[in-house]
């Protein structure tokens, strides 16, 4: 059984040209908790122990609908989704083979309850009719990735020092590429590439999420985006700073900045995590208490790796590799033969 530690950093930008800011952005780390009401160990009741973490999430979401209105879907959408989180027990127990699909079904539920909450939403707040937003969510419970997307913000890999787009934008442009009709340069410079065919919200029926899964590596990074930064940093940039940055937050202000440096056209959310093996001292139980308890009670506890381990050990789920009309395949494009895809389009 094999514990990681997770470096992570999150940074939200207006833009040069922008007066306000309609991304939003979240960096979560799941734990077990349990709070004291009454007990006869030394401390106050009300004190919170916590156990080791159990998953992390990265979220990033990109609002479209007008000043009020893209602010209002991209900040509801987050708040929806960390709600629904919070509420399910799913998230509080280890992801194995067997409950696997079961738990993505809950994940793209989450989306289309959230996309029609954001459709309600936008039929009784003034200034805000047709409002929607991207989501790009990656789900880490180690070694496995779960990322649910719909829109163009992005999610990328870094493996070994080569980067991987692991989502596909869904805008007209990428499927006019997709079908021969544009190459992947006019793409990039087409006003078709600002025009978003899935999302929550936006008046559309429904939301339907692409799904990717994969297998991460110690020492492998992730990388979270909305179109402000890829308008005007390309891969190789993003390459190069997620690489050579001491960590993620250095990585995360550098390509803000080189967004800014190249015109600044949009608003600029980026978030990034770094996978590394941990240090023994890491491996200790954590402990949150209140200010007037002692921290020596239960501090001492080795962390339970039996119960936190999110996986059977080298588990390998089976390819999903049935044909689904109009969709990517990445491993037409990565060499990572442990990456699956599924689609509800």
């Amino acid at each position: 059984m094999q514990t990681i530690e997770v470096q992570s950093a999150g940074i939200s930008d207006t833009g040069k040209l922008r007066t306000d800011n309609q991304d939003q952005f979240l960096v979560v780390e799941l734990t077990r908790s349990m709070i004291v009401r009454s007990g006869s160990l030394q401390g106050e009741n009300g004190s919170k122990l916590s156990g080791g973490t159990i998953g992390h999430l990265f979220l990033v979401a990109d609002g479209m609908g007008g000043h009020r209105g893209g602010s209002e879907a991209s900040m509801f959408a987050v708040q929806f989704l960390a709600n629904s989180i919070l509420n399910s027990t799913s998230w509080l127990a280890r992801i194995e083979p067997l409950i696997e699909d079961a738990f993505i079904e809950e994940v793209k539920g989450m989306l289309e309850n959230a996309h029609r909450a954001i459709e309600q939403r936008s039929k009784t707040l003034v200034g805000c009719e047709g409002m929607g937003t991207t989501m790009t969510l990656a789900y880490v419970a180690w070694p496995r990735m779960i990322v649910v997307h719909a829109g163009d913000t992005r999610c990328y890999l870094l493996r070994k020092g080569e980067l991987k787009l692991l989502t596909r934008d869904h805008t007209v442009a990428n499927e006019m590429m997709r079908k021969g009709q544009l190459s992947p340069e006019e793409m990039e410079r087409s006003h078709w590439s600002n025009v978003l065919v899935n999302a929550l919200g936006a008046g559309a029926e429904n939301v339907f999420p692409d799904i990717y899964k994969l297998d991460l590596e110690t020492g492998d990074s992730i990388f979270l985006c909305s179109d402000g930064l890829n308008k005007h940093v390309a891969d190789f940039q993003i390459q190069r700073s997620m690489t050579e940055a001491p960590d993620p937050q250095r990585a995360c202000e550098e390509l803000v900045l080189l967004a800014n440096q190249g015109g600044g056209s949009d608003n600029i959310t980026v978030v990034a995590a770094k996978f590394i093996a941990p240090s023994a001292a890491k491996n200790r139980m954590q402990l949150l208490v209140s200010s007037t308890t002692s921290e020596s009670i239960l501090q001492d506890l080795a962390f339970p790796d039996s119960e936190m381990d999110t996986l059977d050990e080298d588990p390998k789920l089976k390819d999903t590799e049935d044909e689904i009309p109009d969709q990517v395949n990445l491993k037409d494009t990565l060499d990572f033969s442990d990456i699956e895809k599924g689609s509800d389009d």
